[in-house]
């Protein structure tokens, strides 16, 4: 009876640790059935296979999590987690109890009471290590596209772990579970995890630096694009200056000659248009003041320099301060950059067409709109994000699909894609976070 509901219960968490670490709750009703089969079969598979048959739940989780998921390193990760934690957790509880209540082996496996007391302990363990996890993860989760370089040594590192565990468990059955060799067990076990948890933390802090660097190089080279940009506009300023001085001087003989005819199809041909184009330009550097956040400025101006250079029309409005914007600014112009490319590239095909880009502060977000009209063929938004897939021609279609998959990574930012007559509007809505 005690076998049996042990191995139930012990498959049953291992499926719900598992689900809390991939969010596998969004799919109930197939969870459901998919634990309700798991735990039926739990004592056929530890009575027939041993202790090993656990590796069959975990598997078969894979597979799970792979179908509805569909990351890999995800779905290979959060099973193998979570036997850590299940093991951990049995052998937690043991030691809860011989500490506590001077239980033994012995007397837990003979006593359905104490037997009852040993897994409220490891259900308890069970949930503080899946919460201790679950933080770690959170604060993870802005490194996981440096994470994903080192997706086989965590992987060996996780086996090596699990691996290590298991064998002194079976040897341990070898040679006779008793209390002294379980205490034991659960000493090298614990040693061995917090060894595992500063390895991950080394890691971590690795892996932070890293991006940091790339942060600050990124920084870097847009502040880089932003000066030679402004140095561009200063020369082209000082050069309609020079020119503009001639104009003036041009003029003064049609004043003198008081030509007033002539002077007047002169300056509405010459001078105004001139005039015309300085000030549009300085509408558009002039509403950029307000972004204060350097690396989404410098993306904002090259894309704008390079727009006006093939002659689109693109404006920029952006009424309030924007001064942070709380997603990291390496994929927020990652982001940016793809959509005001592929805007660019849609608009510089036909004449006429114009891209606007709107910052607009909520009240608890920032909204970023890119709009831009329609020249060819609408086409269909469910099959703008599939990989491979272009308006522009074969294998050309990578840009959006990357770009879903960044900002899949990040759970306050969300993409709102939309076509009205024919505009093409993006809307990425980066929310405050706490």
């Amino acid at each position: 009876m005690i076998t049996f509901i042990g191995s139930s219960v012990q498959v049953t968490i291992l499926c719900l640790i598992n689900f809390f670490f991939v969010r596998g709750f969004d799919h109930a009703k197939e969870s459901f059935y998919f634990v309700l089969i798991l735990s039926s079969s739990a004592f056929l598979l530890f009575n027939y296979i041993g202790i090993i048959g656990i590796f069959i739940p975990v598997v078969l989780l894979m597979f799970f999590n792979y179908r509805y998921k569909k990351d890999l390193m995800i779905s290979i990760t959060a099973p193998l987690f979570s036997v850590m934690i299940l093991v951990i957790s049995d052998h937690l509880s043991f030691l809860a109890g011989a500490y506590l209540f001077d239980l033994s082996f012995e007397m837990i496996n003979g006593h359905l009471s104490y037997y009852s007391l040993h897994l409220l302990f490891f259900l308890f363990f069970s949930a503080v290590l899946c919460l201790i996890t679950k933080i770690v993860n959170i604060q993870m989760k802005h490194y996981i596209h440096i994470f994903k370089h080192y997706f086989l040594f965590l992987m060996a590192l996780t086996v090596m772990t699990i691996a290590f565990i298991y064998i002194n468990i079976l040897i341990s059955n070898r040679t006779g579970f008793s209390s002294e060799v379980i205490q034991f067990n659960s000493y090298i076990f614990l040693a061995y995890f917090v060894l595992f948890i500063t390895i991950l933390g080394l890691l971590l802090s690795s892996v932070i630096k890293e991006v940091k660097v790339e942060s600050k190089q990124e920084e870097y080279k847009q502040l880089r694009m932003y000066s030679e940009n402004l140095e561009e506009m200063y020369g082209e300023l000082q050069k309609f200056r020079h020119d503009y001085i001639n104009i003036l001087s041009s003029m003064s003989e049609y004043i003198r000659l008081k030509d007033m005819d002539r002077l007047e199809v002169y300056f509405n041909e010459k001078v105004m248009p001139t005039s015309q184009g300085i000030k549009k330009d300085n509408y558009k550097l002039g509403a950029l003041k307000n972004v204060k956040v350097i690396e989404v400025k410098g993306v904002l101006v090259s894309k704008l320099i390079k727009a006006q250079d093939l002659g689109i029309d693109i404006s920029i409005e952006a009424i309030e301060s924007v001064d942070q914007i709380q997603m990291e600014y390496i994929s927020l112009c990652r982001c940016l950059g793809i959509i005001l490319d592929n805007a660019i590239e849609e608009t510089e095909q036909y004449e006429g067409s114009s891209i606007h880009i709107a910052f607009i502060k909520k009240q608890q977000a920032v909204l970023i709109v890119v709009a831009n009209t329609i020249g060819g063929e609408i086409p269909k938004l469910y099959k703008l994000f599939e990989q491979g897939y272009s308006t522009k021609g074969e294998n050309r279609g990578l840009g959006l699909s990357n770009l879903k998959e960044m900002i899949s990574k990040c759970e306050n930012v969300t993409l709102d894609t939309k076509i009205m007559g024919r505009m093409f509007f993006q809307e990425l809505e980066i929310a405050d976070v706490d």
